[in-house]
């Protein structure tokens, strides 16, 4: 398909979604945005079209006619409910989302998972203790996502795996390697992932692949401090 046809992005509402708009903005590549809710015309970037979805309940197939690519931005945020009982965004909402792309002959995908699904060498200790435990049900969902990922049939995908992401603004110097974080590596900036996803997509790189993406980040943005304030955990 040509490079001119859009990217569909899914989640494009949210930190990362709202970045992967940005940058494609400024890089002349269309763009139709899917989003649970749609933001206000105010709110919205230039040049990119929007559509309602719930990826969980709708038939969106249709919408996806004339892409060339999907980026799924889908994300689910932290709190104690969503800790016990996430709802299945990354099991059955990609499940759907790959439904639809092979109705509509689209091959190529890249997701959102992360770093932690497997031991990181280079994650503190602390991050292991308290972190992940509290995470579980969410890492196992997109474990899960990833091995759907590897059984579908003619599925060009990539599953990013970011760090412990921080909103922070965009660096290029995101350090990106294969299934693990780089040494010294344990955070993520949304634009740093959403810019890699782009690339990823534009470029056919980091294909059936899941590249770790981090770079070292200020103490105060890696300690044990942080952690709890933008987890909410005591």
């Amino acid at each position: 398909m040509s490079d001119a046809a859009p990217l569909a992005v899914f989640g494009a509402g949210g930190k990362t979604g709202t970045e992967i708009l940005r940058h494609a903005v400024r890089k002349g590549i269309a763009v139709r945005a899917f989003e649970h809710t749609l933001p206000e015309p105010s709110d919205r970037a230039d040049n990119v079209e929007y559509l309602q979805c719930d990826v969980l309940s709708d038939d969106f197939s249709s919408e996806l006619e004339g892409c060339r690519a999907v980026i799924s931005a889908l994300g689910i945020g932290f709190s104690p409910s969503t800790a016990i009982d996430p709802p299945p965004l990354y099991t059955e909402g990609t499940r759907k989302l790959v439904e639809a792309m092979s109705t509509t002959g689209i091959s190529r995908i890249v997701v959102i998972s992360a770093a932690f699904v497997e031991p990181q060498p280079s994650v503190p200790a602390w991050f292991e203790l308290t972190a992940r435990p509290a995470l579980h049900n969410i890492l196992e969902q997109m474990r899960a996502m990833e091995d759907l990922l590897e059984r579908a049939k003619g599925l060009n995908w990539t599953s990013a795996r970011p760090g412990w992401l921080l909103d922070e603004p965009y660096t290029g110097e995101a350090v990106i390697t294969d299934e693990r974080l780089a040494e010294g590596c344990f955070r993520c900036r949304h634009a740093d992932l959403a810019a890699a996803m782009l690339e990823f997509v534009c470029e056919n790189t980091w294909v059936n692949a899941k590249p770790a993406i981090a770079r070292p980040e200020a103490d105060r943005f890696e300690n044990v401090s942080a952690l709890k304030a933008e987890l909410g955990i005591d």
